[in-house]
């Protein structure tokens, strides 16, 4: 059968084992209670084969169901791991910027503490260069007091009148020479103190300007980190949603998973009563058969007639519908349960509408809806070569026969559809053998 489409019922279903067990529960009690009491005719056979495979159908249903649910769980689980991924990128490069911006604040701080040092020994060295050009300031006004006070028109005379001799007025003129060469010393002096107290404020000027800058960038800075630091958090925040949500999910998953696994179980030994049940028909079958060989035998013998035993009808299958196969029977990998699982029959890819042919002749064991199968018909062949072969066929438009009716190979019995947990037009065939599922293929040309 192809993928299980979504509940359209807005009723909250049961829980998935009640949904598993009850129908079949029912079918095999009813089975059982039979096969205890009295012994069973035919009626009773085929109407016990008939709710046994309802039973069979309708556990397959809620199976796919339950598949639906653990899918959707895992699709949860799946966007939730996603979310965490990605909340955790965010996170990391959150903290990667943050981290960053420590760093350039701790840079910045590095920067300014350099920059405080080196702005206090540029204080000092204006203060002392300061000093300097006030000393300075003080001799030469000092100098310039005395020169200023002495100053006359006649004062060179002075010197000259004054000396008692020669040898005086050498000296004299010599003292003279002596304090204009320190006076133009001094001015000299002042004017390298003065360079040197500039070069000290343009120093200091510099060291504050760069001081205001690192100030100005580390608010920036400090700025950028809060934002960081909110971003760092609604990651965090993020991160912590998506760990719950993927908590959640998984918690739900994990669930939904072990009652699938544990509904797989239970269908595993529901179907193994099953087949046993088709395999005491087929032997009820068998020995009725014998029966009848041994009263043509008997009443040959007793007719003095050579006896010759009866023949199997030795007729093949022929192919249902007008199209080829599709998906085949055989093992499939289960997504969620992460074992392989039988495809229990082959699919043939046929239009909606398309006619459905008898592949066989026989007995209609079944014909309605039935769960997952759809509008499904079960046709029973009876003993081909000592073995009890039944066809199915699902999903059908349309249904043209009912139970209980005998069909002949090629007979009409229904169109192609898309009925029950099928997703487009296609015929789903079935052949039981004994009771199990076999290849369609291997009777089917």
């Amino acid at each position: 059968m192809s993928s299980p489409t979504c509940r359209t019922t807005k009723d909250k279903p049961l829980p998935t084992s009640l949904r598993l067990l009850r129908p079949l529960i029912a079918a095999l009690a009813i089975g059982l209670t039979v096969s205890l009491g009295t012994p069973a005719g035919a009626d009773d056979l085929k109407d016990r084969r008939d709710q046994v495979r309802k039973a069979i159908v309708s556990s397959k249903s809620d199976v796919a169901e339950s598949k639906a649910e653990v899918s959707k769980a895992v699709r949860n689980l799946a966007k939730a791991q996603a979310a965490l991924a990605k909340a955790q990128r965010g996170l990391a490069a959150a903290n990667d910027a943050v981290n960053e911006a420590r760093a350039v604040d701790a840079a910045i701080g590095r920067r300014l503490a350099a920059a405080r040092a080196k702005l206090a020994a540029a204080k000092k060295a204006v203060a002392a260069a300061k000093a300097e050009v006030d000393a300075q300031l003080r001799l030469m006004g000092q100098a310039a007091r005395e020169a200023y006070q002495q100053q006359t028109d006649l004062v060179g005379l002075t010197v000259v009148f004054d000396s008692a001799d020669t040898g005086d007025l050498s000296q004299r003129l010599q003292w003279s020479t002596t304090i204009l060469d320190a006076t133009s010393a001094q001015m000299t002096r002042l004017r390298q103190l003065q360079a040197k107290l500039e070069a000290a404020q343009k120093a200091q000027a510099a060291v504050e300007k760069q001081i205001a800058a690192d100030k100005a960038e580390a608010q920036a800075n400090l700025a950028r980190l809060k934002v960081l630091q909110g971003k760092a958090a609604a990651a965090r925040n993020g991160v912590a949603a998506s760990v719950a949500k993927l908590a959640k999910a998984r918690k739900a998953a994990q669930a939904d998973l072990a009652a699938e696994q544990a509904q797989h179980r239970k269908l595993q030994a529901q179907d193994a009563a099953i087949g046993a049940e088709i395999r005491r028909r087929a032997e009820i079958a068998r020995k009725k058969a014998a029966a009848a060989e041994a009263r043509r035998r008997a009443a040959a013998k007793k007719a003095g007639k050579k006896y010759v035993p009866s023949r199997e009808s030795s007729r093949g299958f022929i192919r249902p519908v007008n199209a080829s196969p599709g998906s085949p029977f055989g093992l499939r990998y289960h997504p969620i349960l992460h074992i392989w699982r039988m495809h229990r029959g082959t699919d043939f890819g046929a239009a909606c509408g398309a006619p459905l042919y008898a592949a066989n002749s026989g007995r209609v064991a079944s014909a309605g809806r039935q769960g997952g199968f759809g509008n499904y018909t079960v046709i029973d062949h009876g003993l081909i070569k000592g073995r009890y072969v039944s066809t199915g066929y699902a999903h059908q438009s349309r249904i043209v026969v009912r139970a209980g009716q005998r069909v002949k190979q090629g007979q009409l019995i229904g169109y192609v559809g898309t009925t029950g947990l099928s997703t487009g037009c296609h015929l789903h065939l079935q052949v039981y053998v004994n009771g199990g599922v076999v290849n369609p293929m291997s009777y089917i040309p």
